[in-house]
């Protein structure tokens, strides 16, 4: 889920919430296939036991309303008078050919906006364990096991995080603006993104591709910066492509920067994990423990101003997965990427080699001898039992 700009220095990407949902101004046989589908996944969703099932359901509701105010990119394109937005447009419709070029499929997303301004915000709440890195996950249908789950209104949101911060987990809320179905029905481009910068709102479109190309049910963030990681590298090739050397050069630059956040990451993810762990063997109190990981948290804020990166969030496990989830082994996975022969091709490698491997990262790390891992020596903070 996209929260911030991809070219901030603490940057989360800008993702979208991924639910089922029912495509409008389609032809005749599509509407009829995706309102029969929808009526499908709706009996499928009621049939999950309790609230979760009215819960999905009304996310399928809500994402037919979202999606009703689709509006043919073309259509929008021809008749705007701010040229800033036509060319825009365009643009959008030029990187979904360009994914098509390479042999990616993108089915029919894209080829219209949906006027965000007008859909209810959508408020993810994501939660982690206070003394163990690990996040809290709800399952869905298809999907499998993810670390958020989203509301329609604040109110309903902060209800459901205060249940979980007084059974003592750690808990964030952010507010997303649309969401991606991973190639069920055809995305359309919700119109915030239009106010986005041009390297940013290409890397966003093929970043979505990504998922809707490959997606590995239950794996959050390898999917997450596997997708980062192929749509930095195409989005570069695309303005390359194009003549435009600055934007490509701005977004080579992205991509070093978030392979550094990644390293950094690791190596902290590494260094919490051990202390959380400790702390856990050697039964230190709960306070005991949330006041040592805080001088954890404070040291990497720290460590990361030192290198311009602002993280003044991140203060507790809730915050710090939320952004590990789209640089999680960044180095190994893009390492992976550009040992093969492109992006899309990397792609194909992936999906052969899912069928052997049931763990993402073994997949990516065949014959990978280049990625320096964490340095589980660094430093870490000293349980006294």
């Amino acid at each position: 889920m996209y929260f911030q700009s991809l070219f901030t220095e603490y940057a989360i990407p800008r993702g979208l919430m991924r639910v089922i949902s029912e495509p409008s101004g389609a032809g005749n046989g599509d509407t009829w296939r995706a309102r029969s589908l929808l009526c499908g996944v709706l009996a499928l969703l009621i049939g999950v036991s309790g609230c979760r099932g009215a819960y999905l359901a009304r996310l399928a509701y809500e994402q037919a309303r979202y999606l009703g105010s689709a509006r043919p990119i073309s259509e929008l394109a021809a008749g705007s008078s701010d040229e800033t937005q036509r060319r825009r447009l365009l643009l959008v419709l030029e990187a979904r050919r360009f994914a098509q070029s390479l042999g990616m499929d993108v089915g029919g997303s894209f080829l219209r906006v949906s006027d965000s301004a007008k859909a209810r915000s959508f408020h993810v709440v994501t939660a982690a364990y206070a003394d163990r890195l690990e996040p809290y996950v709800w399952w869905y249908p298809l999907v499998g096991s993810i670390p958020y789950r989203g509301y329609f209104d604040s109110e309903s949101a902060e209800k459901f995080a205060r249940g979980l911060r007084a059974e003592g987990l750690d808990t964030r809320i952010v507010e997303a603006s649309a969401y991606s179905t991973l190639g069920w029905f055809d995305d359309p481009l919700p119109s915030a993104l239009l106010e986005s910068e041009d390297t940013e709102l290409v890397t966003v479109v093929l970043h979505e591709l990504v998922h809707q190309n490959l997606f590995v049910k239950g794996q959050v963030a390898f999917n997450e910066t596997l997708a980062t990681s192929i749509g930095l590298r195409l989005a570069e090739r695309f303005f390359r492509e194009r003549g435009d050397e600055s934007s490509a050069a701005k977004l080579k630059e992205a991509r070093a920067a978030w392979l550094r956040r990644g390293r950094f990451f690791d190596d902290f993810a590494e260094r919490l994990s051990l202390f959380l762990d400790g702390a856990r063997r050697h039964r230190l109190a709960l306070e005991r423990t949330l006041a040592g990981r805080a001088v954890l948290y404070e040291e990497a804020r720290e460590q990361l101003a030192a290198i311009g990166v602002e993280a003044s969030g991140l203060t507790d496990n809730a915050a710090f997965l939320a952004a590990y989830r789209y640089a999680k082994r960044a180095p190994l996975i893009d390492a992976f990427v550009a040992r093969q022969d492109g992006e899309v091709a990397a792609l194909e490698v992936l999906r052969e080699r899912l069928e052997s491997y049931s763990d993402p990262y073994e997949a990516v790390a065949i014959e990978n001898t280049e990625v320096e891992e964490p340095n589980h020596a660094s430093r870490v903070m000293r349980i006294e039992s």
